[in-house]
């Protein structure tokens, strides 16, 4: 994948793409319409797509307001938007999302830059990786069985210190989500694309599909409530955080609360499996000392 030479991207770069059954226009309108963007990404926003103005997201759950000057806006085939830091606050950023009919089907191709390098700068880099990634996951699924509705979103975190690495198995393997979410029994998840079906610990059932599965997060649709299921691991400023995120296109804002509530106990025992005992108790199991001594 290259970059479109009228753009220039600057520092590091994301790139990330998806294909659908969406046509160009829907896919575009996904994007470029404030009301369908809130349908499967941003919690709000305000604005037109049209080139020299601002189009403004609003993420309401975690306190963030983003404005963006729209650089280039073409229906069906092109969206650009740009972000000025301020005064020597790094790179200038560009959002660039084409859209073109290949083979049949839809592909959208996703071009994210102005990131800063640096060693300090790499878990903003990767988490924000992670999340176009995830995203994408989630315009494919609104695009094929939920397009123009409206959603309702709950998220619930907990503090956490834990270590990236350790989080795929946490996520995917069945003794480990035994561990929170799951009851015994319950298989584990497979890779992007199979078929997902969770008997959850505390009440309840998912079936749906493997979205996307990342270093640190996982989506996966949620038939029940017409809606998804994200497994969470990411920085919020200096504080790592786990937890969960529920989407439906068909559940009320109070509806979908009732249901989330039941993750609530869930969240908490992932948070403890990092709690300071459980991770000491981990590394000396898998160091082969007996937790509480010291490694001679």
């Amino acid at each position: 994948m290259s970059d479109t030479a009228k753009y220039e991207h600057t520092g590091r770069v994301i790139r990330a793409e998806i294909r659908t059954t969406a046509t160009p226009q829907q896919t575009w309108e996904a994007w470029a319409d404030s009301a369908k963007i809130a349908g499967w990404f941003v919690d709000r926003a305000a604005g037109e797509a049209k080139p020299g103005g601002t189009m403004t997201w609003f993420f309401d759950s975690f306190g963030y307001v983003l404005p963006y000057q729209v650089v280039d806006a073409v229906p069906g085939k092109l969206f650009v938007l740009k972000w000025e830091p301020p005064q020597g606050q790094g790179n200038a950023g560009i959002l660039e999302v084409t859209i073109a009919r290949d083979g049949g089907e839809t592909l959208v191709r996703l071009v994210n830059s102005g990131f800063r390098e640096g060693v300090q700068w790499e878990e903003e880099y990767e988490g924000v990786n992670s999340g176009w990634r995830m995203a994408l996951s989630l315009l494919k699924e609104y695009l094929e069985h939920y397009f123009g509705r409206a959603k309702a979103t709950e998220t619930v975190l907990r503090p956490a210190a834990f270590e990236y690495a350790r989080m795929r198995g946490v996520f995917l393997e069945a003794p480990n989500l035994a561990e929170w979410l799951t009851a015994p029994g319950s298989p584990g998840i497979g890779k992007v694309g199979d078929a997902c079906r969770l008997t959850l610990r505390d009440g309840g059932t998912l079936t749906g599909r493997v979205l996307e599965i990342t270093n640190t997060e996982v989506a996966l649709s949620w038939g029940e409530i017409s809606g998804t299921l994200e497994l969470k691991a990411f920085a919020m400023g200096p504080q790592r955080m786990l937890g969960v995120r529920v989407m439906s296109w068909t559940l009320d804002a109070d509806a979908l609360k009732r249901a989330v509530a039941k993750l609530e106990p869930a969240v908490g025992r992932l948070a403890a499996i990092f709690s300071a005992p459980a991770a000491a108790a981990s590394a000396a199991a898998q160091s082969g000392t007996p937790f509480g001594e010291e490694k001679r």
